[in-house]
């Protein structure tokens, strides 16, 4: 039988027009990071850190809208050092295609995909002047570790997330699920703070994942985000 994997991936942006509240449609992505991964065993296979050349460097006052500005001169150190590599957003998603063929890839997996994958397609809209409006390989569904985690919760998190005050401001409260509070949760460190640089992100998305596969628990239709 043919090994099936994941692709876990993550996205950072900036705003077309300055926006105070994330708003669908108005993302362009700077920041692309993924595994692939063997969901039975947690094995990585490869690990990717790409900077969107047409964006990061082709949108400089755009840049300065990103929600986490104050990290970009460690993205120019990084580029500098060789740690993030820079590509065309095509190249990326053409070796996105690539892996998807070379290694049975059935889903993407991201942490709100709905962010993420509206980032992504915007992307491609922005570059192509609206040619292409979906920007990851057809035929590959997309999952979200947010529904994922949510189907599959132990129900002390619920607990856990009223004694430290880790709620929704819906009416009745909700547990928060966001990937730095489900990763506190599963580590035991509530002072872990999320990088919000897009491959260091996958790395604490892809635990949770795991986590979800580990508890063993039906969550067949409520992770799927997409369908083929």
């Amino acid at each position: 039988m043919t090994t099936a994997y994941i692709a876990p991936i993550d996205t950072e942006t900036c705003n077309i027009v300055p926006c105070e509240k994330v708003t669908p449609g108005n993302n362009l992505t700077y920041d692309i990071g993924f595994k692939v991964v063997a969901p039975s065993t947690g094995e990585e296979i490869l690990r990717r850190s790409y900077i969107v050349r047409e964006i990061f460097f082709g949108e400089t006052e755009r840049m300065k809208s990103a929600y986490y500005a104050d990290k970009l001169p460690r993205y120019y150190k990084d580029i500098a050092e060789g740690k993030r590599v820079v590509k065309s957003f095509f190249e990326i998603m053409n070796e996105l295609t690539d892996l998807c063929k070379r290694y049975n890839i059935v889903a993407f997996v991201a942490h709100n995909a709905r962010f993420d994958v509206d980032a992504l397609n915007t992307t491609a809209r922005w570059l192509t002047g609206l040619d292409f409006v979906r920007a990851l390989p057809q035929g590959v569904e997309i999952w979200d570790s947010m529904k994922m985690w949510n189907a599959c919760k132990p129900a002390r998190y619920t607990a856990w997330c009223d004694e430290n005050g880790y709620k929704t401001k819906h009416t009745p409260p909700r547990d928060r699920l966001t990937a730095e509070i489900i990763y506190r949760f599963i580590t035991g460190n509530n002072d872990f703070i999320e990088s919000h640089t897009a491959l260091e992100d996958v790395d604490i998305e892809t635990e949770i994942i795991m986590a979800c596969y580990k508890s063993h628990k039906r969550m067949a239709d409520e992770r799927v985000l997409f369908h083929k």
